[in-house]
């Protein structure tokens, strides 16, 4: 064989071994980069400012009554019988509750369908099962709801003093 041929084969061996060596050496590794970061909030926080009263009813003589006291107002109604609200012992209100956190977070609230009070069964609704703080974030935001309900009675129903609690939770969205 020819000597220039020799260098020929020998160069292009060469040339292609360094290829098959660099192309190893770009893909054994890469790298990239990422940002980590977070927002911190307020803890979220409900207070009772208003208790659930239907102050004094008079139960029917025949039949049942329905007693609501309305979440949105606290306006109260009756259905049913000829029971009625009547004034003394304070008048029917509405519970109401306000909800302080981050400012512009949205927030639900649960509320438990029924409570007791006594021998009574006190069917519950609130204004809304969601709400949002007012303000924007990195300030303190609040929001208020309210907690209606109804009774039923007839003309059987026990009288006196009826009492109970209920717990409602708001948390963040």
């Amino acid at each position: 064989m020819n000597t220039s041929r020799k260098l020929l084969l020998a160069g292009a061996a060469a040339i292609s071994t360094t290829a098959v060596a660099h192309s190893a050496f770009a893909q054994a590794s890469a790298t990239a980069s990422a940002s980590a970061s977070v927002t911190v909030i307020q803890p979220i926080t409900v207070t009772k400012t208003a208790d659930l009263a239907f102050g004094r009813v008079i139960r029917p003589s025949t039949g049942t009554t329905t007693y609501t006291v309305a979440a949105a107002d606290g306006a109260p109604t009756t259905s049913g019988g000829d029971g009625i609200f009547t004034s003394g012992n304070g008048s029917p209100t509405r519970a109401v509750f306000t909800v302080h956190g981050e400012g512009g977070q949205a927030f639900n609230i649960t509320t438990p369908a029924s409570a007791t009070a006594g021998d009574v069964t006190v069917t519950l609704t609130a204004t809304d099962s969601t709400g949002a703080l007012d303000g924007s974030l990195g300030n303190t935001g609040t929001a208020t709801f309210g907690v209606g309900g109804s009774i039923t009675l007839t003309n059987a129903s026990t009288t006196g003093t009826k009492s109970g609690n209920f717990t409602v939770t708001v948390a963040y969205q």
